[in-house]
């Protein structure tokens, strides 16, 4: 999962009784990759270990190199919620690495298409949801107020940037990876409760309405 695929060879003990099985082992790599949007890089070392737990230990690197610099990424924590760490030579801040890797360039270089992408990327490797100081750089490196990366049922992904253009208004862009997914929202509250939205799509059609929040 999370772009993750090697094969390993080793050998699994399992000991204990068949409603508590303990598992004592570990599998060194043989091959493998991670793929990060379109980029692949391989796995050069690694092990996956048991100790006690099904659920295993993964220690697995992968090193490449840029054009400016060399970057190594490291897979490791349990294998239900792994752990991405990047570093580089010379030394570069998490976000920037990330901007090399995929696309070769500076951060402050990238599109904002791009650093949407990234944004994707980065929430495929700390999981759907989750808050990383990486989605957080890149939220403040386009100027936003809100950006979120979401899937639906069918492993759709779709990035979305919002952006409050006064105390009132406030601007949603969300563009997903199928064609004819984007749309643009905007939404004018007008006190009380009452929000005015219009909502356009890729394709040219429009739809407006009246909107009543109230919190409790």
């Amino acid at each position: 999962g999370r772009g993750v695929d090697a094969e390993l060879g080793g050998s699994l003990k399992l000991t204990g009784p068949a409603s508590a099985p303990r598992a004592i082992g570990t599998f060194t790599l043989q091959r493998g990759r991670l793929i990060i949007l379109s980029k692949r890089l391989t796995f050069t070392d690694g092990t996956i270990g048991f100790q006690g737990s099904l659920v295993p230990y993964l220690n697995l690197t992968a090193t490449t190199t840029t054009s400016s610099a060399t970057v190594t990424v490291v897979v490791s924590g349990e294998a239900t919620n792994p752990k991405f760490t990047f570093s580089s030579v010379p030394a570069l801040p998490q976000d920037e690495i990330l901007a090399q890797l995929i696309f070769g360039q500076s951060m402050s270089k990238l599109s904002p298409l791009q650093i949407a992408q990234l944004a994707s990327a980065a929430a495929q490797l700390a999981g759907v949801g989750g808050s990383t100081s990486l989605l957080e750089n890149l939220q403040s490196a386009i100027g936003v107020d809100d950006l979120d990366v979401t899937t639906d049922e069918k492993g759709g992904t779709a990035v979305s940037a919002g952006k409050y253009l006064n105390d009132r208004t406030y601007v949603t862009i969300q563009k997903g990876d199928k064609p004819g997914s984007g749309k643009a929202t905007i939404d004018l509250n007008v006190g009380r409760g009452v929000k005015l939205r219009g909502e356009a799509n890729d394709a040219g059609e429009a739809k407006g309405g009246v909107f009543y929040e109230r919190e409790y």
